[in-house]
């Protein structure tokens, strides 16, 4: 950047060269002078012979002075295309720079004259003119928020307001604003800069942890109340009983066990709502995932003489999914299925190929859910019928969870069920665009 000694510097190289060129026109007033009093003084040859001698001095002298003149001329001006050029690209980069950054800029005079308003901020004002002046600018700052028009800017740049934050179509802005003092020397005016930045994801996030905090909060009471009163059930006394005490030690590992569940689950709801579920997606079997997320509940199953069964064969099932996430719905369908059924039950487990779409049916032979208790059963923390889930461990949130996994896969899932008479769990996927290609790994 240049500096003001650079200015200075560049002021005395002007000022010598003007005083040069002032000496060499005073040199040939000189000689032509010169050349006149000799004519005056002298006549004949011997005018003519002093005369000519006196000018070739002369003119030498000033020809080698004028050179100088010209060279340092040269320096001069070379040395100011270097300095413009240099500033000219300094200009161009940073405009450039203002002009593709991620956040909106504005920048206009205390006359309300436009100086900038990048593309960021012509993306957000809806901008379709290529000329901006203050009146169509005005328009397009008023349709998105009365809080961008240039009376505006200017007067909160003055007052050195603090930042805003603005809803727009859903969405959070976050404005600041700046002032640059004018210069009236060099003649520049006084200047206000609005930037716009999207917050939307930051406020979501805030949102979330907030969310987060109070529902989880509220959950935790129950598992720390119970671990609470064995801990203290245990130093009262009941440590003495060494059957007693590993029966209440196991409830607390096993509530230790629920919170941990439920913090991580609440966690995955709340990114879920606030930020979306971000899945990788790849042509997978899904004959071979089922197969799998049922083989990790076979004990579960065995503990409760449950038969799992598989009604579905062998063959490749084409799906395009993320395979961890279908994995962790199994899992929760699947546990639900095992838990509310009743020891010696039946849990069945389907793939049936359609058209456009692939379903995964799960069946129990449970105690089966009320009709009043069926619309809520996606709800966070929903438990249902207290008789019912007494005795059974879980978080209430297995449900909600497989839910938003498969709508992040464009699916859907339903629930049929009869009290007492037990559950349907019905899954459905978009068929894989390789559907049916054997071979494919």
């Amino acid at each position: 950047m240049r500096t003001s000694a650079d200015d200075r510097h560049r002021k005395d190289d002007l000022v010598s060269i003007r005083k040069a060129r002032f000496v060499s026109f005073v040199l040939l007033l000189v000689c032509f002078a010169a050349m006149l009093v000799i004519f005056i003084v002298l006549s004949g040859a011997q005018a003519y012979i002093v005369t000519a001698v006196l000018i070739a001095v002369l003119i030498v002298y000033w020809w080698f002075a004028y050179k100088r003149i010209l060279s340092e001329e040269k320096e001069f001006f070379d040395a100011l295309d270097a300095g413009i050029g240099s500033v000219t690209r300094r200009r161009h980069i940073l405009e450039s720079a203002v002009r593709k950054i991620g956040d909106g800029v504005v920048i206009l005079t205390e006359d309300g004259d436009l100086i900038l308003v990048n593309e960021t901020a012509r993306r957000l004002l809806e901008v379709v003119d290529d000329d901006l002046d203050g009146i169509n600018y005005d328009e397009y700052a008023e349709n998105f928020s009365d809080k961008l028009v240039r009376s505006v800017i200017l007067d909160a740049a003055k007052k050195g307001k603090p930042l805003e934050i603005i809803e727009v179509n859903e969405k959070s802005y976050r404005i600041e604003h700046a002032l640059i003092e004018a210069d009236r020397e060099k003649g520049w005016p006084l200047a206000a800069v609005a930037v716009i930045s999207d917050v939307t994801e930051r406020k979501n996030i805030e949102n979330m942890q907030t969310d987060f905090v109070a529902n989880i909060s509220h959950e935790l009471k129950t598992p720390l109340a119970s671990v609470r009163g064995y801990a203290e059930t245990l130093i009262s006394g009941a440590v003495d009983n060494e059957e007693q005490t590993n029966e209440f030690l196991g409830i607390i590992v096993s509530e230790a066990e629920r919170m941990d569940r439920m913090i991580k689950g609440q966690l995955f709801l709340e990114r879920a709502e606030h930020i979306g579920l971000k899945i990788n997606t790849e042509e997978e079997d899904l004959t071979k995932i089922v197969k799998l997320s049922m083989r990790k509940l076979d004990m579960s199953a065995a503990k409760k003489a449950l038969s799992l069964i598989q009604l579905f064969g062998d063959d490749r099932v084409s799906v395009e999914v993320d395979r961890d996430s279908i994995e962790q719905l199994m899992q929760n369908i699947l546990s639900n299925a095992i838990k509310y059924t009743e020891e010696k039950g039946r849990v069945d487990v389907d793939i049936i190929q359609g058209q456009n779409c692939v379903q995964i049916v799960i069946s129990d032979n449970g105690v089966g859910i009320a009709d009043e208790d069926l619309s809520r059963v996606f709800e966070p923390y929903y438990m249902g019928d207290k008789a019912r889930t007494s005795g059974r461990d879980g978080t209430g949130l297995g449900l909600a969870i497989s839910k938003k996994i498969i709508e992040a896969h464009s699916g859907t899932i339903g629930i049929d069920s009869k009290l007492g008479q037990g559950t349907t769990v019905t899954v459905t996927l978009p068929a894989g665009r390789l559907r049916g290609t054997p071979g494919i790994l």
